[in-house]
């Protein structure tokens, strides 16, 4: 709703046409703003992530050693500040695969940067069981993550490091999307999907085994992005109410003020 269909509902309350005109300007602009502070509130509560901000970051280690592959899967969730009280899944993941089958997964409620995780992830890998244990080249993952190369002397004597891709999606301006939800959700995730797989360029079958074991992260910031859309006009409708009822209490607050002075006035 816009500022004069709102001042139209303030004018229409009982009590305004009957205060002073020179009042009257108070009135609406303590309606209007309060109307503003609430709505700012809810959609701050409800939208996780900031437009136009990266809002996933994604961190793919491939090595080689004779016939194995073995990958490593840093997967972080980046939400506004404000909004890490409300979260009820892990913003963070670290998932090791050998020769695509899983090895050892971690997760943390916190926004931790991938060495943090990796410590988390090394103890996960070292509870395996000795009957189903898969073996990693953990100090090797460690190097790469620390100094973006392997190092010097390894335990694997023909071990290569195939890629190190970094890969971060951004929140698209989904106010500028005209449609329900729905259209939202799609066009993020086209958005997102589109950076994704550019900035890749190989590994994207590992990323998306990866995301089934990480809460499809990947498609998290769309999902909650267009359900907060779907929530809008709820979130108007009660900031609306409270602006009304702004205005209304500073309808009251005059009127009591006038009757005072009248009776006061009698006085004399």
């Amino acid at each position: 709703m816009d500022n004069s269909a709102f001042i139209d509902k303030i004018k229409a309350l009982d009590g305004f046409n009957g205060v002073e005109a020179d009042e009257k300007p108070d009135i609406i602009c303590t309606g209007i703003e309060i109307m503003k502070r609430e709505f700012e509130r809810l959609t701050s509560e409800t939208f996780f992530y900031s437009s136009d901000k990266v809002c996933l970051e994604i961190q793919h280690i491939r090595l080689r050693d004779s016939d194995s592959l073995y990958d490593l899967v840093y997967m972080r969730d980046v939400i506004k500040e404000s909004a890490k009280s409300k979260v009820r899944t892990p913003l963070t993941y670290m998932i090791g695969f050998c020769d695509n089958m899983l090895v050892a997964v971690t997760s943390d409620f916190d926004s931790k940067p991938p060495l943090e995780v990796f410590d988390s992830f090394t103890r996960e890998y070292e509870k395996q069981s000795d009957e189903e244990f898969i073996g990693m080249p953990i100090a090797e993952f460690h190097a790469v993550l620390r100094d973006d190369k392997l190092p010097e002397n390894s335990g694997f004597a023909s071990l290569e490091l195939l890629f190190n891709n970094k890969v971060s999606a951004t929140m698209p301006d989904y106010h500028t999307v005209k449609g329900e939800s729905g259209d939202v959700l799609r066009y993020i995730k086209d958005h997102q999907g589109v950076q994704i797989m550019t900035q890749l360029n190989s590994g994207l079958d590992l990323i998306q085994l990866a995301n089934s074991f990480a809460d499809n992260i990947i498609n998290r910031s769309a999902r909650l992005t267009s359900k907060a859309v779907a929530e809008m006009g709820m979130m108007k409708e009660q900031a609306i109410s409270y602006g009304l009822k702004a205005a209304l209490s500073s309808i009251a607050d005059i009127q009591l003020r006038g009757s005072k002075l009248a009776g006061m006035a009698g006085m004399f």
